[in-house]
């Protein structure tokens, strides 16, 4: 009876836009894990450039409860594997499937416990966007604040955002400074944890005041955890001279530091940066300093010695 429930659930998943033909078994293959090792193979190897067929794969061990493959899957479904179609639905419907407990896992894998907490946690961010699902509210916090329940570091740090939203009847500014708190001092590698705790330490929610001081702390952890926003915000404190020496250099290292690693809103505070810097130059003719500002511009950018140099002749 179980495993006809499994072959219904999928079958439903993968209706919705299918990417090759599947046929759905009652019968389970003999080798899940080595067709899921050959799956994450092709996906890592750079070197392999037709993918044709592993999301099919994937989808073969997920329906008998592979953990690992249902993470990677919905990383495929989502759009983080190059190559391959995303589907937004199959992701929210499958994320569902197993928070809910209507997909069951592999009892006999360790890693069975881990995905299931983050299957809630997708799920929570899918209704809180609306991602291939009717966006809820209600939702996006039952699942979130399930997650946070189980042990989920990332549904705690995204709980505590929730409840720093004053517009909403749930708002607890007091209990979410707590859960980062707790959840910076377990685990400091928590994607997020230092950029929100220094944002409310910033802002005095919370809290009697403002502390600035401990922000700028969180934010220096921040860039040891590799956080790109809470590096952004670190460079606006040095560029800003916030609870420190006013610092335009370390300022433009810093956002650089968070460009590199993706963040937007760094990569135009760098280019804007080296704009001011060339401004405070006095005495310089305007267009030396135009042409000052973009060679900083293309120092600070991401790329090889030889394309900087490239890009910098007109400008020499």
């Amino acid at each position: 009876m179980h495993t006809k429930y499994i072959s219904l659930c999928f079958a439903l998943i993968f209706s919705a836009q299918p990417l090759i033909a599947q046929e759905v078994t009652t019968t389970r293959p003999r080798d899940v894990e080595g067709m899921y090792t050959r799956a994450a193979f092709i996906l890592d190897d750079r070197s392999i450039s037709n993918v044709y067929g592993v999301t099919a794969m994937l989808e073969k061990c997920a329906q008998w409860g592979h953990p690992l493959a249902i993470e990677l899957l919905l990383d495929v479904y989502e759009g983080r594997r190059k190559g391959l179609d995303t589907h937004p639905e199959k992701a929210a419907v499958l994320a569902e499937a197993v928070a809910e407990g209507k997909l069951r896992l592999d009892e006999e894998h360790p890693e069975s416990a881990r995905v299931k907490r983050e299957c809630m946690f997708r799920y929570a961010l899918y209704c809180e966007k609306g991602a291939g699902c009717a966006k809820s509210e209600k939702k996006a916090l039952h699942w979130m604040l399930k997650a946070a329940n189980e042990g989920e570091g990332k549904a705690r740090v995204e709980l505590a955002r929730y409840l720093t939203d004053k517009n909403k009847p749930y708002s607890d500014p007091r209990k979410a400074l707590q859960l980062l708190r707790d959840q910076a001092r377990k685990a400091p590698d928590t994607p997020n944890v230092f950029f929100y705790l220094g944002h409310m330490y910033m802002t005095g929610m919370g809290l009697p005041r403002p502390m600035p001081e401990l922000a700028f702390e969180c934010y220096q952890l921040g860039e040891k955890m590799k956080d790109a926003r809470a590096i952004n915000n670190l460079a606006a404190m040095y560029e800003r001279g916030i609870t420190t020496s006013r610092d335009l250099t370390t300022a433009l290292h810093l956002y650089k530091k968070a460009a590199d690693l993706g963040n937007k809103e760094a990569s135009a505070n760098m280019q804007r940066l080296a704009f001011i810097r060339a401004e405070l130059e006095t005495g310089t003719p305007r267009a030396a300093r135009i042409n000052h500002a973009a060679l900083q511009i293309i120092e600070a950018l991401p790329l090889s010695e030889q394309a900087k140099k490239r890009l910098s002749t007109p400008f020499l």
